[in-house]
């Protein structure tokens, strides 16, 4: 993190005079990459290899020093009025988006735990946090895709890109429109083996959010139960690009939001 200013619940730390410091004389700066990664396996008697089963991953964490400077870069005082405003802006019980300038591509999901001290001197100084993400990699922006296939009366084809480095298969988000009385729909990934996603016998012009990663199904049509009338191939992206024929009549709005390495 090299940039001086972030971004934080969407708020700018320029509009609060808040910036990161360095106050050790290392030559280095530190920057999240991944978060901890640990081999999960089972020693076995008798046994050369370990027997290997997986990797446990451990959410980023890491800490920030913050001072107050004036459009100058010099020190400001740290009033009681400032220190109320900051504590109230940083300070939750949910993840929130983090974002430094130097990368604003990169959005971190955290919240600032431990204890914090500010370190005065005539009411001038710094303080020390700990920001604990909610995942071990960053995120990229949200990326909202929209297709128009009222008259789709054979089939057509889309184009969703899994953006991820690091996650070979990807869930997005997806709300489908029936239209025209369509009522079943078919969405098979011709990238991805041509496993298919497919509802019947829907409602006319119902409209389902699913939540594929979570495997989650809403309908807007009180007392429908969509997950009856699901094949329950939940849709995955594999890295790349993915070509999905849709078959049957309707309105498509795709949600993605990337694991990220960079």
């Amino acid at each position: 993190m090299e940039s001086q200013h972030f971004r934080f619940n969407e708020i700018e730390s320029q509009s609060m005079n808040l910036h990161i410091v360095k106050m050790s004389q290392d030559t280095f700066i530190e920057t999240p990459y991944w978060g901890g990664r640990d081999i999960q396996e089972r020693i076995v008697r008798n046994k050369l290899r370990p027997f290997h089963y997986g990797i446990s991953k451990e959410p980023i964490e890491f800490s920030l020093e913050l001072a107050l400077l004036d459009e100058n870069n010099q020190p400001k005082e740290w009033t009681s009025q400032i220190r109320y405003d900051i504590s109230k802006w940083l300070l939750h019980d949910d993840y929130k988006p983090f974002q430094t300038y130097d990368d604003l591509t990169k959005i971190y999901y955290g919240i600032f735990i431990d204890k914090s001290n500010l370190s005065l001197i005539n009411n001038q100084g710094y303080m020390e946090l700990t920001f604990r993400t909610n995942s071990p990699y960053a995120w990229s922006g949200i990326e909202i895709l929209n297709f128009d296939l009222s008259n789709n009366t054979t089939s057509q084809v889309i184009s969703l890109e899994n953006k991820s480095n690091i996650v070979q298969k990807y869930k997005p988000k997806i709300e489908i429109e029936l239209v025209n009385g369509e009522t079943s729909i078919n969405l098979i990934n011709t990238s991805n083996g041509n496993k298919e996603f497919q509802f019947v016998d829907l409602i006319a012009d119902e409209i389902v959010s699913i939540d594929n990663e979570n495997e989650l199904i809403l309908s807007d049509k009180f007392g429908s139960n969509p997950l009856e009338k699901f094949n329950e191939e939940w849709l995955e992206l594999i890295q790349g690009v993915n070509e999905i024929e849709v078959i049957g009549k309707c309105k498509i709005q795709v949600k993605s939001q990337f694991p990220i390495v960079k």
